[in-house]
C-alpha cells in the first residue's frame, strides 16, 4: 500500500466518522425536541449523551484536514490547482465555520438555558430548535455537497 492510498483511506474514514456522527447528531437533537416537556429527564439525558459527539466531530474533521494536506503533498499540488477542488475547499471552509460560529454556540446555548431551569425555560429552548434544525441541514447539505464534488471531480 503506497502512502497516498493509505492516506486516502484514512481520508475516507475520518469522513465516515465525522459525517456519521454528524448524523447521529441530528437524530438525538430531533429525540430531544420530542421528548422536551413531556420526559424532561430522558431528554437531557439524551442531551449530554450529544454533547459528547463534538469531540468525534472534530477528531474526524481535524483527521480529513491534515490527510487531505497529506494527498496533496503527495500528489505536489497536483489536485489544489483543479476547479473542483478550489471549489470543495470553500463548502469544506464553510463547514468548518458553521460547525464553530453557529453549531457550537447552539449548543451552548441550549445547555445553559437547561441548567439554568429558569421559568421560562421551554420557551429558552423552544427557540433555539429551529435554529439547531437549520444548522444540523445546513451541515448534512455542505456534506453531500463535498462529496458530490469528490466523486465527480471536474474541470
Amino acid at each position: 500500500m503506497s502512502i497516498f492510498h493509505f492516506l486516502l483511506m484514512v481520508h475516507l474514514m475520518a469522513l465516515i466518522l465525522m459525517v456519521g456522527t454528524t448524523l447521529i447528531d441530528f437524530i438525538n437533537y430531533q429525540t430531544f425536541w420530542r421528548l422536551f416537556g413531556r420526559q424532561n429527564e430522558r431528554a437531557i439525558g439524551i442531551l449530554t449523551a450529544t454533547a459528547k459527539f463534538r469531540k468525534l466531530i472534530g477528531i474526524g474533521a481535524g483527521l480529513l484536514v491534515v490527510t487531505g494536506a497529506g494527498m496533496i503533498i503527495f500528489t505536489h499540488g497536483l489536485m489544489a490547482q483543479q476547479l473542483w477542488f478550489r471549489i470543495k475547499i470553500v463548502f469544506v471552509l464553510l463547514l468548518i465555520g458553521n460547525n464553530i460560529f453557529y453549531g457550537a454556540r447552539l449548543g451552548i446555548k441550549l445547555r445553559k438555558a437547561i441548567d439554568s431551569n429558569a421559568h421560562d425555560l421551554i420557551v429558552r429552548v423552544l427557540n433555539l430548535k429551529d435554529k439547531l434544525r437549520t444548522f444540523h441541514i445546513v451541515q448534512l447539505c455542505i456534506i453531500l455537497i463535498i462529496i458530490f464534488l469528490s466523486v465527480y471531480k471536474f474541470n
